[in-house]
């Protein structure tokens, strides 16, 4: 009979047990699941997060919802954010007239259509589900924005062909009526952009300054339609050039969040300043600080 013992009772050695993954009673899990994985996998249910954190994420103050969908889904927000900028950006430069540009933006319409308008509204959608309202709202609606932009560009929806002599969009556009009818929807989107700066307001000076940039963008064009309406040709390019600057200054400001976003997403250390104001409502308003427990975007 073979001699099994070697002072291990017939047992594998402690160094052939752990290159054949076994042990005294069973498999060896070991590389599998170290302690510090199974930890950091119990804490990733309870992580804390600050009200500075949640609105630098979701660019809303922190809300109490009903179930765990933030925990489950990933973060909408830089998607509406992309949207955003890469269709403000070129709009407000062809505005200016940089390069040459112009047309109130028609070389980029594709881009309202299926980049812009639809990015926003699917993060706005998404925002929705996740309970973030404010930030639903707002995307939802700059996204309408940029279909309507788009809209009212395209000669297929002929919105200036009710104002032309032969009813065609090209006669449309060189009517007086159409101009100082087109100006009303501009003052009516600063308007609710003015509203959302008091609602940023809340959150922080970079969103803030959104606001106020593509608000005061928007009074401008209105004022340009209206000159354009009255037959200055010159005040009307001023004021367009002006209302381009703005969304300009709009468009960088989303550029910055929307870095900001990513940094955030992929766990970089480094936190860009956005001008918190959630401390100073917690302060102003005496309360404590809420936290969203396992918020992990």
């Amino acid at each position: 009979m073979a001699d099994y013992s070697n002072g291990n009772n017939g047992d594998l050695s402690g160094s052939d047990a752990k290159e054949r993954g076994l042990n005294g009673s069973g498999p060896d899990t070991s590389h599998d699941f170290s302690a510090d994985a199974i930890e950091r996998i119990r804490n990733a249910s309870t992580i804390n997060m600050t009200p500075e954190l949640f609105e630098r994420l979701y660019l809303q103050p922190p809300t109490k919802v009903k179930g765990d969908l933030r925990k489950t889904f990933g973060n909408p927000t830089p998607l509406a954010l992309t949207g955003f900028v890469i269709g403000l950006t070129p709009l407000s430069c062809q505005l200016m007239g940089w390069r040459g540009s112009g047309g109130l933006g028609s070389g980029t319409i594709g881009v309202y259509y299926f980049i812009g308008g639809p990015c926003m509204w699917i993060g706005g959608l998404l925002e929705w589900f996740l309970g973030n309202t404010f930030s639903f709202v707002v995307f939802f609606f700059y996204g309408g924005i940029m279909f309507g932009w788009g809209a009212t560009l395209h000669p297929f929806y002929n919105g200036a062909g009710a104002y032309g002599v032969d009813g065609t969009y090209r006669a449309g556009l060189a009517a007086d009526g159409f101009w100082a009818s087109l100006a009303f929807w501009p003052v009516a989107a600063g308007m609710i952009s003015f509203v959302f700066m008091i609602g940023a307001s809340r959150i922080n000076a970079v969103f803030v300054m959104v606001f106020l940039s593509i608000g005061l963008g928007f009074l401008l064009l209105a004022a340009a339609f209206w000159e354009q309406a009255l037959g200055d040709a010159d005040m009307y390019d001023t004021l367009l050039q002006g209302g381009g600057g703005c969304w300009f200054v709009c468009s960088l400001c989303g550029w910055y969040l929307l870095f900001q976003q990513i940094l955030d997403s992929v766990g970089f250390t480094l936190q860009l300043p956005v001008g918190d104001f959630s401390k100073f409502w917690a302060r102003r308003e005496g309360r404590v600080e809420l936290v969203e427990p396992g918020a992990v975007a």
